[in-house]
């Protein structure tokens, strides 16, 4: 769990799990009780702060495809090297447990 972000966002109160080095949220646990809103005010501002926070995620999603072959390069790289490092052997069989 070293690699993971626990964040308790401020706005809604829910749960978020990040993982640190490419920055996709791995969980997400909404919060208990949602807020009700009072008046109209309070409801158009919250559809213009709903709408800003879909841009942004848009754009963070957009950012992340652009990198998404490099991430999977360097996982792929890693693997490899960690592949080349362990001595190969005969795979490990479901009835190996028995």
């Amino acid at each position: 769990m070293g690699d993971v972000f626990v964040i308790q966002c401020p706005d809604c109160d829910s749960t978020l799990k990040v993982d640190r080095e490419t920055g996709a949220v791995l969980s997400h646990e909404p919060a208990a009780a949602k807020r009700k809103l009072g008046s109209i005010e309070e409801a158009a501002a919250e559809i213009a702060r709903r709408k800003e926070r879909a841009e942004d995620l848009f754009a963070a999603n957009v950012e992340r495809e652009k990198h998404k072959s490099e991430i999977l390069e360097k996982t792929f790289r890693e693997a490899l090297q960690k592949a080349q490092k362990e001595p190969p052997g005969r795979p490990r069989s479901p009835f190996d447990a028995d």
